[in-house]
């Protein structure tokens, strides 16, 4: 009976992780189409979920702290627990990023986009697509569908350098342009920084099924 509740906590735990990828992933969708289309509404429903993904993480925390105190956990089980924990925190901290660029939307809602937004929300498509892969991973426990995140970062990075240059070029050319243009720089930096969190977490998904530590960049 102990182990029977130990592995239905077990599956609480995991349900608990994969809404959190699910709320990180709307986030971000939510927080790039406000931008792109200005709703500050839209905007709004991203800083609820970021309430939401902070509640969440404390109640996986908690829980996680629990079944290692009351049912001390070995190996592939402790291995579960641990990095169960981790990427929920990662999930967070990627919900963390949603919420800032929503806040850029709120601050820039008034007044018409420097450019029309072409770029950054490929950057968001592929990190839906890389939150999934994690996702799948984290259900099935198969670190196969991690081997296609490393080539996925690698063009969220191209085109983070893409608009790095072209904002740059805005900048150089007009003064005025340069606080819109630096909160876009914000937003594409923040993407980024999400597409890296996504391969960390497929690098925990790795440990947590083989045991090996392996680098995702």
């Amino acid at each position: 009976m102990v182990r029977k509740q130990f592995h239905i906590e077990m599956r609480h735990l995991k349900s608990e992780v994969l809404r959190m990828g699910e709320i990180a992933r709307e986030a971000v969708t939510l927080a790039v189409d406000s931008l792109k289309t200005q709703d500050v509404e839209m905007a709004d429903r991203v800083h609820i979920l970021e309430e939401e993904s902070d509640v969440l993480n404390l109640e996986i925390n908690d829980r996680s702290m629990m079944l290692t105190a009351t049912q001390q956990p070995v190996a592939s089980d402790l291995r579960f627990v641990s990095t169960m924990m981790k990427i929920s925190d990662s999930f967070e901290r990627i919900c963390d990023y949603a919420q800032k660029i929503a806040r850029i939307t709120k601050k820039s809602a008034h007044k018409p986009l420097l450019k029309p937004l072409i770029d950054i929300p490929r950057m968001s498509e592929n990190i839906q697509k890389m939150i999934d892969l994690d996702l799948d991973a984290i259900k099935e426990r198969d670190v196969r569908p991690t081997d296609q995140l490393e080539p996925m970062d690698d063009e969220i990075d191209a085109l983070y350098v893409q608009i790095y240059n072209e904002l740059l070029t805005f900048m150089l050319k007009d003064a005025a342009t340069i606080d819109d243009a630096t909160d876009l720089l914000f937003v594409a930096r923040y993407l980024e920084r999400i597409g890296d969190i996504t391969c960390k977490v497929g690098s925990k998904i790795v440990f947590m099924v083989e045991g090996k530590r392996v680098w995702i960049k």
